[in-house]
């Protein structure tokens, strides 16, 4: 297997590992597909060193898509104590050549040569890359990048997650003031997350009164679909609304006119809940601004390992 290429998206919770190689169509395809838990291992290196260990193999290519920013020719994960360079994979394992990008270069990079039956759609209309798309997603952490036309496309990645919360009504003013007196500043990573699912639940049950049933995000998502009249149904409920937020606040500030991707695995989680969510209320009314955002399509990804296939082709394009 020294002829594929080793491809790798790593979040804060998980890191997946695939070998990847083009098909006689051109078509990119991913194969021994291995998922690790970041919390194990004290390095990224140690996961690679594992899985080429499992598959016996050898590739001489290398493309790893990481939840942080890249810095020159070297990335520092954002909620992982991991920093991980290109010179050092290339010593370290003998790849001819190694890329490390951000995560939501490389899911950019993929939505872009995603199907249409690869996304549902939140808000209608086609998304047009000869503009510029705004690609974003809660996980560990909310990644945001920005995708503008050219050939190939230039794909701009940001740390827009880490901008400030915006509150639209009385409740998310009480949850905002709520984890300030925790934290100091609450951005929209905080709240819009996977973890930020769950700190929405404990400030909704802390502004009722009531005690946490949930003690894990995962539970607060189950104990929703369980119950609609819970404070976690409220709380999954509340998360589309300020992601709707957040999506439209990205849509301006980048001039995303193109159309707007949600991309994630919490995305895909909290799914069924937009329809009952004010979701396409609250991307579209904008004041003074709402005629900019009318036409804006939202499209939900739901094809899975898309950052995987976006890792391989930063590589396989060459």
């Amino acid at each position: 297997m020294s002829t594929s290429t080793l491809v790798g998206d790593v979040g804060g919770t998980n890191c997946r590992l695939a070998l990847a190689e083009r098909n006689s169509l051109g078509t990119i395809e991913l194969h021994h597909s291995e998922r690790f838990a970041v919390k194990d291992y004290k390095h990224f290196n140690d996961v690679v060193t594992e899985y080429l260990e499992h598959q016996s193999a050898k590739p001489q290519r290398a493309a790893f898509a990481f939840a942080g920013p890249k810095f020159d020719d070297e990335i520092r994960m954002t909620n992982v104590d991991w920093i991980v360079s290109e010179e050092n994979l290339i010593k370290t394992f003998g790849f001819k050549e190694a890329i490390v990008l951000n995560d939501f270069v490389a899911m950019a990079n993929g939505a872009t040569v995603i199907p249409d039956d690869g996304f549902d759609t939140l808000i209608p209309g086609k998304v047009n890359y000869n503009k510029p798309v705004a690609v974003m997603g809660p996980g560990t952490g909310l990644g945001v990048s920005c995708i503008l036309p050219g050939r190939p496309p230039l794909i701009i990645p940001t740390e827009g997650g880490h901008t400030a919360f915006a509150p639209q009504n009385d409740i998310e003013i009480e949850v905002l003031s709520y984890w300030l007196k925790k934290q100091g500043y609450v951005s929209a990573e905080t709240l819009i997350s996977g973890p930020g699912l769950f700190r929405l639940y404990m400030a909704l049950c802390d502004i009722a009164g009531e005690p946490l049933i949930c003690v894990r995000e995962d539970e607060v998502v189950a104990a929703a679909e369980a119950n609609p009249k819970s404070i976690a149904r409220k709380s999954v409920v509340m998360f589309c609304d300020i992601l709707a937020t957040f999506a439209g606040n990205t849509a301006f500030t980048m001039g995303a006119v193109g159309g707007v991707v949600l991309a994630g695995g919490v995305t895909r989680h909290i799914s069924p809940f937009f329809e009952e969510s004010n979701f396409i209320q609250r991307f579209r009314q904008r004041g003074h601004g709402s005629w900019f955002i009318q036409d804006i399509p939202v499209r939900l990804m739901k094809a899975h390992f898309v950052a995987l296939y976006g890792a391989a082709a930063m590589v396989l394009e060459h």
